[in-house]
């Protein structure tokens, strides 16, 4: 995803005639690529820890100030839009978590009067197969179960904590 930030950093280094291995170099990069790669990551997707920012801006001579005001604009769209996604109405259906970073979801059957009774229903599937669970009610709220077949109660979605599984690998 291109941010504001993103797409002015990219703009202030092109027009200061630097390539990704100048820069890195002047950040002080022993390996280039390492540096090259976090730059690439800023100006691609908008994904950079704030030391290498900071670094960024030195070498890059920016305005902190105008700085500053990207990383908000980009902050308050950003909010906007998960907000936006958070409420947008799934289909209920559950996850299984099967082992560590391995996920499996499943479609609920449409016979459910209440949110309880999907959640009893999805318990008795954890305990028999012992795995960790979860009724997606929707993005916002899901139930959490345990590989005993507990139901623990309501996990909220929050910009914070997204509660979806995923793994990154780098």
């Amino acid at each position: 995803m291109t941010t504001k930030l993103a797409g002015y950093i990219k703009q202030e280094r092109i027009k200061q005639g630097l390539n990704y291995a100048e820069v890195s170099k002047k950040m002080g990069y022993k390996n280039l690529n390492k540096g090259m790669r976090r730059i690439i990551d800023l100006e691609r997707e908008g994904i950079v820890h704030p030391e290498v920012l900071a670094r960024i801006i030195d070498v890059l001579d920016l305005d902190q100030d105008y700085i500053d005001v990207l990383v908000l604009k980009d902050r308050e769209e950003y909010e906007e839009e998960f907000e936006k996604w958070l409420s947008e109405p799934i289909e209920p259906y559950y996850t299984l978590r099967v082992m560590p970073s391995v996920y499996l979801s499943y479609d609920l059957p449409g016979n459910f009067s209440t949110e309880k009774e999907a959640a009893e229903y999805v318990a008795k599937i954890a305990k028999e197969k012992k795995f960790k669970a979860w009724v997606n009610i929707s993005r916002r709220e899901k139930i959490y179960i345990t590989e005993k077949g507990e139901i623990r109660g309501k996990i909220k979605t929050t910009i914070e904590n997204v509660n979806y599984p995923y793994t990154r690998i780098r």
